[in-house]
């Protein structure tokens, strides 16, 4: 399989400080409409998210089913670009017609009347096959202003024959995974005194948050337009202290707050320094082919709280959406049926590994167990609170700062307060 180079986790959460909101729209429900009947059509991809073969399939069939018109992809590097959107979105002149965005980044536009309503489209796009979790991230009131684009969501990669020697076997809720984790690292097979049952650096927030959100746990709530943080919760906390128990037990990997080492977790993996991580379905290109050759690696998705249940990662990706202040609104919706077509969706894993916004396409990522696994974490993935504001959060780095401290060890009930504090103050402002 083909595979486009990605962008870092921490970029799909977007990273940035939004010092201000689009001043030149005003929120809207409209599907708006117009436009003339050819026209060179502008579309903003975000760069290494989509793959030259995809980008060349739409351009042209896009120019073949509209004579006259073109066209005209135009690549934008992931940092700065919400502060470019914010000047581009605001004016008829400048703004693109299509735009692609990360998933977190959504709803920040989605709410302040940026984007155009695709709520006549959902069936066309996908309806009820779309992934939920970026659903909800580009709505806003119940209506969708951005649509999923693509998505990926973490796995369980182990060392089958460090379980075997460990007398391991695959762990079907969280906490058989927490007590395989201690009995592993216990076992110590490489010596290594940095070894990890798992590894799970602390300042992997997005990781992390898979105990929380399969306890039930969310990192802030709605309610009447005011967002609360929710790390206070019964069920957060009970995710918190789980956590916080596989870090003492199962993990000498807490400590990690270097998010470049945290992103290559298959370099412990393949020097025998861990028995399992949590990682994405393209991080097998970087495990040492003799272990694969040697059947010494499996997979197993992340468990449910409870015998049988299912568990709830959190899924990165893109959500894509048409500008409200778009001249060729009527051309853009076309060319949005067409990305949200088989053939383009279906390049979204042939040449880039990623599950297609529209499920009813996954199946081109393969019917192998790390596909299937792949393609069901997505289907159950949560996603980060559908706030205005939560790129401030991400900004300021509340949850990182977070998990890291419980990954030190410090007292979850008192960080989890400061923390609500912080998200319900930055949240709302």
């Amino acid at each position: 399989m083909a595979r486009i180079a990605r962008r870092t986790v921490l970029g799909w959460g977007g990273a940035v400080t939004l010092v201000a909101l689009l001043a030149g729209c005003s929120p809207s429900a409209s599907s708006g409409g117009g436009g003339s009947d050819t026209a060179d059509l502008r579309v903003w991809l975000m760069n290494n998210s989509v793959s030259e073969p995809a980008r060349d399939w739409l351009k042209s069939t896009f120019e073949e089913e509209h004579p006259g018109s073109t066209l005209t992809i135009e690549i934008q590097q992931w940092d700065g670009i919400v502060s470019k959107l914010q000047t581009s979105l605001a004016s008829a002149e400048s703004t693109p017609d299509i735009i692609e965005f990360g998933n977190t980044q959504a709803p920040t536009f989605a709410s302040v009347g940026a984007l155009l309503s695709l709520e006549d489209m959902k069936e066309q796009l996908g309806g009820d096959s779309l992934t939920q979790s970026l659903v909800d991230l580009g709505s806003s009131d119940g209506t969708m202003y951005a649509a999923p684009f693509y998505a990926g969501s973490r796995l369980f990669f182990y060392r089958k024959d460090m379980f075997q020697a460990a007398g391991v076997a695959v762990p079907t809720t969280i906490d058989e995974l927490t007590a395989a984790a201690a009995k592993l690292q216990a076992a110590n097979p490489s010596g290594n005194a940095n070894f990890s049952g798992l590894y799970l650096p602390g300042i992997s927030w997005q990781s992390a948050l898979a105990w929380q959100f399969t306890n039930g746990g969310r990192i802030a709530t709605e309610d009447g337009g005011t967002w609360k943080g929710s790390l206070s919760s019964p069920e957060s906390q009970k995710a918190l202290s789980q956590l916080q128990e596989l870090w003492q037990t199962g993990s000498t990997a807490g400590g990690v707050t270097d998010g470049v080492v945290a992103e290559q977790p298959w370099v412990p993996f393949n020097a025998d320094e861990t028995a399992m991580f949590f990682g994405f379905n393209w991080h097998l290109d970087n495990i040492d082919p003799a272990l694969i050759a040697a059947d010494k690696v499996g997979f197993f998705a992340f468990p449910g709280a409870e015998a049988g249940g299912t568990g709830h990662p959190f899924a990165g990706g893109s959500n894509i959406a048409i500008s409200a202040k778009s001249q060729k609104q009527d051309l853009a919706k076309e060319a949005l049926a067409l990305i949200f077509s088989k053939p383009f969706q279906d390049y979204f894993a042939t040449e880039g590994g990623w599950v297609a916004g529209n499920l009813d396409y996954a199946a081109a990522l393969g019917s192998d167990e790390l596909a299937t696994l792949t393609t069901d974490a997505v289907r159950n993935s949560v996603g980060t609170p559908a706030a205005q504001n939560w790129a401030l959060v991400e900004g300021a780095r509340v949850i990182d700062d977070f998990y890291v401290a419980v990954a030190a060890g410090g007292d979850v009930t008192a960080l989890a307060a400061a923390a609500d504090e912080r998200l319900t103050s930055l949240l709302n402002e």
